[in-house]
């Protein structure tokens, strides 16, 4: 009974499972791209067969720390230590691919033994070829139709392929490996390391060897293999994004179920009357309902099981960021997707099954499908309100689900748009003309800039002068993520930061704290704040206008080049011309002349950035996501009305009515529902913003801006939902008889 029930009306019964397998499919690609970054790094880890990983506490990711090469001399004359090998990771840019990750080891170690060579010959044995030896994960080459003796374009070089080798996991076999020389010059990292790989002489040493260590080197972190994954902050914001956008199918695709579930109890009111005359009990109808929607959740949640491991293949063939993360499907991610699913059926099926086990038997038989005549005139004022308030709960359910759409939307595009308008703000506050960014750069944390580019910037015709900036990362107890610029105390660069309390940074060792981090740290001038593994000198506060500045903090560049592992590098370069109005001609000259950067103006800048452009892309399709599956809601609510009203709209046809006019009080029915989910979307959204940027790592980092644009944009996105759900039931209605309708039951 419960399938034919389904089947009955099958436009609703796909629609429904459409909106939930879009939610399910969501959630099974990016869990499975979330599980593909935690399996690499486990990979990483126990393939060397390590019985301990040391690397940087502070780190909010590998690819973020560093440990220097002394540490790794120091730990090799240790009694416990049997053997100790370094690698380097890094992210650049290759042939077809802006995320492109590259694993340096030492030839003759034994963590290089991890990756099994197929075909060629291993780096050790290629150490007399001509050129750079590489070896090419199999997904790789595969991906970009490379084999054993081609050549590959790397940032910063080009390499020769060796071998191509397999491990088994999809991060790493989506890469590459070069000698760790190599990984250090091509990452600009001179004798530094990600993390070492240390071989025990006997598992009773474990103990001893932590503490030693603990109380020689303040910001290092010994990890068992099985636990390194676990350490890394960036994988849990990953997993955290995914249960996020469980959530979010949960609420719009929760909406979508109760509306079509109810659609379908009003349907078959009469039905359920007769079965309670016949004896069935209460709770024999709010099992029927509940497994109608048990079942439809779960059929859906078998297609939208389907479509992510399509979507995430699709993903993984991506040249953006999360191309290079691998996918992993685990049972956990399954059952995940099956959780959630089954909370769907609960949460979309619980208030119809109740209403319907409510219905006293004759009431239900006397209830007449298809609702009354005469309705409401489209032409009197307040009819479309009056039409839609007849049904309160479906117009409720409705605008939740229009409502948590565009919440999604004005959340994540007010957070990444205040994040590129902090951007603009900088570069444009910073009183330069031009900004310089290592050109093929993936994203802005990876650009690298030798200091002898600067002083050929520099030399260039119509350059007054350029400053450079330097990035740095550190962690403290009262924030995960401290963000660290910087700056030449006398160049022009650092006039940027209004100096509130204290004085102006001059010399290395000192440290200017934003307004807001001096806050959240609960430190003030004169106090002194340990940073990896040096101390520094509160000597000022400044302000910006700008939150992510204000949540970060300024040292002298040579500091920040200390601290990066990156010393003679900055992160990009601010220009300032002679004549401003020559910007573009400069800005043209520089990029056909300095190979080695790209130049963009200030007011460019943001939007040019290869990480803001890959935020835009992950933004666009989650927005299209929520508006598909919103959309489809309303297409089943508006769907639902013209059937419910089938004899209202034959005894207005059998009056008189045109067909243009059924179509306008479908249509404007529509668009009031649009208009009121998007207002109501605007607000929730804004609240949604404002709870993310709770989370410590976002807060500092993050100040969500809502522009006359963005609101434009969103209502039209709502009003666009309301005219694309009411096309098909407003034809649909104008295609009616009168008579036919007349006689609907």
């Amino acid at each position: 009974m419960i399938w034919k029930n389904l089947f009955r009306r099958k436009g609703r019964t796909f629609l429904t499972l459409a909106g939930i397998a879009l939610g399910v499919a969501a959630i099974i690609a990016l869990g499975a791209l979330a599980s593909g970054m935690r399996a690499g790094y486990t990979s990483i880890a126990g393939g060397s067969e390590a019985d301990l990983i040391l690397s940087q506490a502070s780190a909010m990711d590998i690819t973020m720390g560093g440990v220097e090469e002394e540490v790794g001399a120091e730990l090799a004359s240790y009694p416990e230590v049997a053997a100790v090998d370094g690698m380097l990771m890094g992210n650049v840019q290759a042939e077809g691919s802006a995320y492109f990750f590259v694993f340096g080891y030492d030839p003759a170690g034994f963590a290089i033994g991890h990756y099994r060579i197929v075909e060629g010959q291993s780096l050790a044995e290629a150490q007399r070829v001509r050129g750079k030896p590489l070896l090419l994960g199999r997904a790789a080459a595969q991906g970009m139709g490379k084999t054993v003796g081609d050549t590959l374009r790397l940032t910063g070089g080009t390499f020769r392929i060796v071998g191509i080798y397999e491990t088994g996991d999809g991060l790493e076999d989506g890469g590459a490996v070069i000698s760790l020389d190599e990984a250090q010059s091509l990452l600009l990292q001179p004798r530094r390391v990600s993390m070492y790989y240390l071989r025990l002489r006997s598992p009773e040493d474990d103990v001893r060897l932590r503490q030693r260590v603990e109380r020689s080197f303040d910001d290092l972190i010994f990890s068992a293999t099985n636990e390194f994954a676990d350490r890394q902050e960036m994988i849990v914001y990953m997993e955290a994004f995914g249960w996020g956008i469980a959530v979010l199918a949960i609420l719009i695709g929760g909406v979508g179920m109760t509306n079509a579930l109810f659609m379908s109890v009003f349907e078959r009111t009469r039905e359920i009357g007769l079965l309670r005359a016949v004896g069935w009990r209460r709770g024999q109808v709010l099992a029927l309902v509940l497994g109608e929607s048990l079942a439809l959740s779960l059929l859906g949640g078998a297609l939208g099981s389907a479509l992510g491991v399509v979507a995430a293949s699709a993903l993984r063939g991506s040249t953006g960021f999360l191309g290079m993360m691998g996918s992993h499907f685990t049972p956990g991610l399954f059952v995940q997707a099956l959780v959630t699913v089954l909370v769907l059926g609960l949460v979309g099926g619980a208030y119809p099954a109740w209403w319907a086990s409510r219905l006293l038997p004759l009431e239900a038989l006397r209830y007449e499908g298809g609702g009354g005549g005469g309705g409401a005139s489209p032409r009197l004022p307040g009819a479309t309100l009056r039409n839609l308030w007849r049904r309160r709960t479906r117009t409720a359910l409705t605008l939740l689900g229009i409502a948590v759409a565009i919440a999604a939307i004005v959340a994540l595009t007010g957070l990444v748009d205040g994040f590129t308008d902090d951007l603009t703000a900088m570069a444009r506050g910073s009183n330069v003309d031009l900004m310089a960014l290592e050109r093929d750069a993936s994203d802005t944390g990876y650009s690298t800039i030798d200091e002898r580019v600067g002083a050929r910037l520099e030399a260039m015709p119509g350059v007054e002068g350029v400053a450079g900036i330097g990035f740095a990362f550190a962690s403290t107890p009262k924030t995960p993520l401290l963000f660290l610029m910087g700056y030449n105390p006398r160049e022009f660069g650092i006039e940027h930061f209004r100096i509130v309390e204290g004085r102006p940074l001059e010399t290395n060792r000192q440290i200017i704290l934003g307004r807001q981090a001096a806050e959240t740290l609960e430190v003030g001038v004169g106090d002194t704040l340990r940073l990896l593994e040096s101390t520094f000198r509160v000597v000022g506060i400044y302000e910006t206008g700008v939150s992510w500045e204000e949540g970060s903090a300024v040292v002298s560049l040579r500091d920040a080049q200390r601290l990066a592992g990156r010393p003679h590098q900055v992160s990009m370069y601010g220009i300032r011309l002679r004549d401003p109005e020559q910007s573009e001609a400069v800005r043209d000259e520089l990029n056909a002349t300095v190979d080695e950067v790209d130049v963009s103006l200030t007011a460019e800048f943001a939007e040019n950035l290869p990480d803001m452009q890959a935020s835009q892309g992950l933004l666009d399709n989650i927005s299209f996501l929520a508006v598909l599956i919103g959309g489809l809601g309303m297409l089943n609510t508006m769907l639902m009305s013209v059937l419910e009203r089938t004899r209202e709209i034959g005894v207005l046809r059998a009056l008189g009515w045109r067909r243009r006019q059924v179509v306008g009080m479908i249509l404007q029915e529509a668009l009031a529902l649009g208009l009121a989910g998007g207002l109501l979307g605007l607000l929730l959204g804004t609240g949604l913003a404002w709870a993310i940027t709770l989370a410590p790592a976002v807060g500092s980092m993050m100040a969500p801006q809502y522009s006359p644009v963005l609101m434009a944009r969103v209502l039209a996105i709502a009003l666009g939902m309301g005219i694309a759900g009411g096309l098909y039931p407003a034809w649909r209605a104008t295609r009616m008889s009168p008579v036919e309708a007349l006689r609907y039951e």
